[in-house]
């Protein structure tokens, strides 16, 4: 069980758990054009079908509870308006944990998605103790490329690999714990 407390508030974001009753919000981001061009997998068919994918996530914060395990996505609100502007989310990827992460077009460009991402990649690592975080993007997605290297992370390489279903050239960012103490 995670030890630092939810949410967690920045000057513009606020990190929490997610609630179900919101599925027709997170569809709506989900069905974004943006969405389902770089994060297919991440598009609901129906309010049904989004229900039921917020069900299981809820139910992963207790079983299991560790995102190097299963899924560990937390909402991304804006703290002025209180309106859910997106998610952060920890999963496992082989021996890593990989992260994804979401902002609504119409409040991108303002250092959303890269705030949430940077504190939601501390928070997870304090209180899941990881080491580092990876992302991985398509290459020919800047604007997710830019927020991944505001929020600290770090381009390794990129590579040929099936991603979304596809085979696709991907960037591989890496954000570093140890690296904490000299930001």
């Amino acid at each position: 069980m995670p030890v630092n407390t939810l949410p967690i508030n920045t000057s513009s974001v606020r990190l929490r758990h997610i609630v179900v009753e919101e599925a027709q919000r997170m569809m709506e981001l989900n069905g974004e054009p943006s969405t389902r061009r770089w994060l297919p997998s991440h598009v609901y068919a129906d309010l049904a079908e989004a229900s039921a994918r917020m069900q299981y996530l809820i139910s992963c914060y207790s079983s299991p509870g560790d995102p190097r395990l299963g899924p560990y996505v937390l909402a991304v609100d804006h703290v002025a308006t209180e309106a859910l502007l997106g998610h952060v989310g920890f999963s496992p990827y082989y021996s890593e944990v990989e992260v994804s992460y979401a902002i609504a077009e119409n409040s991108r460009g303002r250092g959303y998605g890269s705030e949430a991402l940077l504190r939601g990649c501390q928070w997870a690592s304090e209180t899941f103790q990881l080491p580092s975080i990876l992302a991985i993007t398509e290459t020919e997605n800047e604007p997710s490329r830019r927020t991944l290297e505001r929020a600290e992370f770090v381009h390794e390489k990129d590579i040929l690999m099936q991603f979304q279903g596809r085979e696709e050239k991907v960037s591989r960012y890496l954000w570093l714990a140890s690296a904490e103490g000299a930001r």
